[in-house]
């Protein structure tokens, strides 16, 4: 079988089953295949290279164990369209860095306990000087948070230590920029009635899928799968554990509307379509 960077993690396992520990060994993220119950629910939606940005490791390293296997790399465009994050070039804001001006802050602690940092990130940001760099410790990269903090003229390095440690450095590119971090946090939550019209709008079009389960960033990877296969005229119905605040600008950049219902404290229903 040739496989490529867009090679569903399911395709693998179904053509060899000893994918699964070949995977799970790269690093403790994959170990997760070994539950069926959680391979069952992931693996159809994941590709190598969505794998490499979970582990915070280079897709090389996937190859090299699928190889063994008897698996053919496909080395033509897909190959080489994928950067390796551990040889980035590095911009000079990081070259440069004073380190007494870092803020550092470790949200490990947070994603193992299942919780998202973001509230926390923003209140960080809000107290922090603007010509202070952020540096995020992570055991991924944070590609929502880049994409969102981009937007607001952030800089932004990854780097990944040898013991797959990540670190991201993000840094507003002008220092005279007032940014409101508060806009970021804002969402559009429905009220329960006019949550519900929408809901009866699409009865019958609705795909449904429960992410309350799933660690971080499980959860936005496996709607923003479900959404691609979305039909035109259908809605998504997401059981969540909490409002994705990471996801919600990926949803308006790809031209998505949606509604949200905060029922208790974590149960969230989210109501996409577009």
């Amino acid at each position: 079988m040739i496989i490529s960077e867009d090679t569903r993690i399911s395709e693998l396992i179904k053509a060899n089953p000893a994918s699964i520990d070949a995977i799970s060994s790269i690093n403790k993220h994959f170990e997760k295949l070994r539950n069926p119950i959680l391979r069952r629910v992931l693996a159809p939606r994941v590709s190598i290279a969505d794998a490499a940005k979970i582990g915070g490791c280079s897709i090389n390293i996937f190859f090299q164990k699928l190889e063994k296997l008897g698996f053919e790399i496909d080395n033509g465009e897909s190959a080489v369209k994928f950067s390796d994050p551990a040889v980035n070039i590095i911009p000079d804001f990081v070259k440069n860095i004073d380190t007494a001006k870092i803020t550092e802050l470790d949200v490990r602690t947070e994603l193992a306990s299942g919780n998202d940092p973001f509230q926390k990130i923003m209140a960080v940001l809000k107290k922090m000087p603007v010509q202070n760099t952020l540096l995020i410790i992570n055991t991924f990269e944070p590609v929502p948070l880049i994409n969102i903090l981009k937007k607001k003229n952030f800089e932004h390095f990854t780097q990944i230590k040898p013991d797959g440690i990540v670190y991201t450095y993000l840094k507003q590119s002008n220092s005279n920029n007032n940014t409101n971090f508060d806009t970021i946090e804002k969402s559009s939550i429905s009220d329960a009635i006019q949550f519900e019209e929408y809901v009866k709008k699409y009865s019958g079009k609705i795909n449904e899928v429960d992410v309350r389960s799933l660690e971080m960033p499980l959860p936005m990877i496996t709607i923003l799968q479900e959404l691609e296969t979305l039909p035109t005229d259908g809605a998504l119905f997401v059981h969540h554990k909490k409002i994705p605040q990471f996801l919600l600008p990926e949803l308006t950049e790809r031209n998505f509307t949606y509604h949200i219902k905060e029922i208790t404290e974590g149960d969230v229903k989210l109501l996409i379509y577009r």
